[in-house]
């Protein structure tokens, strides 16, 4: 036995010496031919990709592919296309500039309540008959009803406050209500990452990469000097409820900054000196109320729900072009589509946009449906009136509200079933979904805590 094992080793290491290079040689041909199959694979798919630029230059498609790709290499977005895509894109996303807008019910109810959130007595939007459901509304204030108080008084220079000593320095944290016009930034998130590499104080209007400020970025510039600590090169920690992307609106948006001065009427100072700063500035930025809170509040995770309406105009079906319209005809199958998706925890992967960097992409609608809502304006004879998608969740992701009207819409026009849009989020697969609507005609309504 012992002479058996004194043989086996050395015939063994033997062997594999032996072998060793053949087997290198054979698995290095496979990787090369594996990599070859892989790239000629690829080099196929793209000539089936469409690139798709404007509407013009499209035409019927069937089992086509739109996709969009980032710098990086990775898809971000990739659907199947048909002629119901094709319908949306003339209709809705990529509407003619010579055509009427189909977002002027929603521009007007954000310039509207920027204008007389102090002083409005009566809703800014009214439900039509048929479409009345008014058990909802308190999920939508100010939208259908507002209660407001006015916080003014005179402005006072920054100057004349002075921070408590270290030893009594006390935290107050403050609870913004803001309302602001989307087309006038690039989104809530401030885009300028220089600020946050501890570098020199620079306003919005200093940065030429972005033409547009951001919302936090505008707060910040404005808030940083009066409440912040002047020995911290970093602009002023700003938290949010819900950041919105460029061009939406809201006009009940919840943050929240915090300050170690000592300053009398803290809030209604914070309140003047932003709407003064603004209005100088032509940007379509309000605060709309500030009061005192917990230390432990915090907007976004303290946050229940959030309430998000999107508002597009209804147009005449009378003419030629009845098919080129967004009309009050798909009302009943987009309301039962989105009830569908009422009270239900769901994964809304496939209708996000990029990569997913929260942990979970489950989201549940509280409520979730379609009616019809007139604009209420003073010395109209006709009420303009839009199609309102109401969402009302625990959290949202990218672009969700955008690619659930979208979708929903593109369906509705199809005819698909009661449970299109879940049969969509049951498959995670985002080629089976739209495009996302325009920014134009979303807006953030709410934050529950």
């Amino acid at each position: 036995m012992s002479c058996c094992r004194r043989h086996m080793y050395p015939m063994h290491t033997a062997y594999v010496q032996y072998h060793s290079p053949n087997m290198i040689k054979q698995l290095v041909k496979k990787i090369a031919l594996m990599i070859a199959i892989s790239a000629l694979t690829a080099h196929w798919s793209c000539a089936f990709v469409l690139h798709h630029h404007n509407h013009e230059s499209t035409t019927n498609l069937h089992a086509s592919f739109l996709e969009s790709v980032g710098g990086d290499g990775t898809i971000i977005w990739q659907m199947q296309r048909d002629e119901c895509d094709e319908w949306l894109d003339q209709v809705l996303i990529e509407r003619s500039i010579d055509k009427p807008s189909i977002f002027s019910v929603a521009s007007s109810v954000v310039e509207s309540y920027m204008s007389n959130y102090a002083n409005v007595s009566r809703p800014l939007l009214r439900r039509v008959p048929n479409c009345e459901d008014y058990s909802s509304d308190d999920l939508f204030q100010p939208l259908f009803g507002v209660c407001s108080k006015s916080n003014a008084v005179d402005l006072v220079s920054s100057t004349m406050f002075t921070r408590s000593s270290k030893k009594n320095r006390k935290r107050t944290n403050l609870k913004m209500s803001v309302a602001y016009r989307g087309l006038d930034f690039c989104g809530w998130e401030d885009q300028r990452h220089e600020l946050y590499r501890n570098s020199n104080n620079s306003s919005s209007t200093d940065n030429v990469e972005h033409p547009l400020p951001s919302v936090q970025g505008t707060l910040a510039d404005i808030l940083g000097p009066a409440i912040g600590n002047a020995a911290n090169t970093k602009p002023i920690e700003i938290k949010v409820s819900g950041r919105t992307d460029r061009g939406v609106s809201a006009i009940g948006q919840v943050c929240r900054v915090r300050t170690w001065k000592d300053i009398p009427d803290v809030e209604a100072y914070v309140q003047e000196l932003v709407n003064r700063k603004a209005t100088d500035s032509n940007l379509g930025l309000r605060i709309t109320n500030v009061e005192k809170a917990g230390h432990d509040f915090h907007p976004s995770f303290g946050a229940s729900s959030r309430s998000y309406v999107y508002l597009i105009d209804l147009e005449d079906s009378d003419g030629d072009n009845k098919m080129l319209r967004i009309t009050r005809n798909l009302l009943p199958s987009l309301d039962r589509m989105l009830r569908e998706l009422e009270g239900k925890e769901l994964d809304y992967f496939a209708l996000s946009h990029g990569k997913v960097k929260t942990e979970t992409t489950l989201c549940t609608l509280y409520h979730s449906k379609a009616s019809i809502v007139e604009c209420i304006d003073d010395g109209v004879d006709h009420k303009r009136q839009a199609l309102c998608f109401e969402l009302v969740g625990n959290r949202f992701l990218r672009r969700m509200v955008r690619l659930i009207v979208g979708t929903a819409l593109r369906e509705a026009y199809r005819g698909g079933g009661d449970d299109a849009l879940l049969r969509i989020l049951t498959s995670k697969d985002r080629r089976e979904r739209s495009r996302a609507a325009p920014p134009d005609g979303l807006m953030f309504v709410r934050a529950d805590m």
